[in-house]
Formats: structure tokens, C-alpha cells, sequence
């Protein structure tokens, strides 16, 4: 965890040692919308680590909300030389506040910003939950447009 890897910062590693989550070096550009407010997206739901690729995928499929959105622009996301990236579902978006972010014991190495940023989980048809690494509270409103910090697998 910290290390660079495959594009992006390490900040997951699951039991075996030889799969984890990596997160973007950079946010994408600029904030955007969770989207989709109003519409329940079906399969959006996970929470928890290893759910993130789905929820993003859900998004895309299941969104009838016309313009660009959260989730399609991390599926758009190029860098590094990789473009398998994805929105992190929460309790991912939580790990890299934890582990490579503000609430890391070895501080904020991915350079976030001190602000919200987006996960995939969704909570109904007008919340989803995004992540303050100002201070790790987290909010739910699919209309405020904030930041998106793709994560990919390894």
C-alpha cells in the first residue's frame, strides 16, 4: 500500500498479496454530477470493496439521464497507459481516504483535495454516497456535482 504500481498509488491489497485496488494519480478534471437523480439504478447498491467495477457498470447501463455523468467519465478515464478505470464504490472510496488519503498515517500522498469526492454506491433514486477527505464524513446527493478519483483493479 503507498506504492506506485500499475498507473496509480496501491491503496488495497486483499489477503492473498497479489490482487488490490490502485487509485488515478490525478482526479479527472473537473466535478460532475452522480447523475441519474430521480432513477433508481438497479445493481448500483454495493458497498463494499470489490464492488465498485459493477456499480459503475450499472450506472452506465441503467442511467436514462441525458450528458455526461460520474461514472461514464471514470470509464472514459485514460492514464498512466490504462484505461480499465471505474468509479470506487464506498467502502473503496473510504480505503483510499484511509490509506493513501488525509486520514493516512503517512498523510495525503495521493494529493486529494480537501473535498468530496464520488463513489458508486448508490442509496436510492436521489442519493448516492460521496466521501469528504476534508474529514471523512460522508453526504448523499446524486445532483451536487463534486470530485472523481477512478480506481482500477490489479
Amino acid at each position: 500500500v503507498g506504492d506506485f504500481h500499475a498507473g496509480g498509488i496501491v491503496f488495497y491489497v486483499d489477503s492473498t498479496g497479489q490482487h488490490g485496488l490502485i487509485a488515478a494519480m490525478e482526479d479527472i478534471d473537473q466535478q460532475w454530477e452522480w447523475g441519474c437523480w430521480g432513477e433508481e439504478i438497479i445493481g448500483a447498491n454495493g458497498i463494499a470493496i470489490g464492488t465498485g467495477l459493477q456499480n459503475t457498470l450499472d450506472i452506465v447501463s441503467g442511467c436514462t439521464s441525458s450528458g455526461d455523468i460520474a461514472a461514464s467519465e471514470a470509464l472514459a478515464f485514460e492514464s498512466g497507459g490504462f484505461s480499465d478505470w471505474y468509479l470506487p464504490s464506498k467502502d473503496e472510496l473510504y480505503e483510499m481516504y484511509n490509506t493513501i488519503g488525509q486520514g493516512s498515517i503517512g498523510g495525503n500522498i495521493g494529493n486529494f483535495k480537501n473535498s468530496w469526492y464520488w463513489s458508486s454506491s448508490e442509496i436510492d433514486y436521489q442519493n448516492a454516497w460521496f466521501v469528504s477527505f476534508n474529514n471523512s464524513n460522508v453526504s448523499t446527493s446524486k445532483y451536487d456535482p463534486t470530485w472523481i478519483r477512478p480506481i482500477r483493479s490489479f
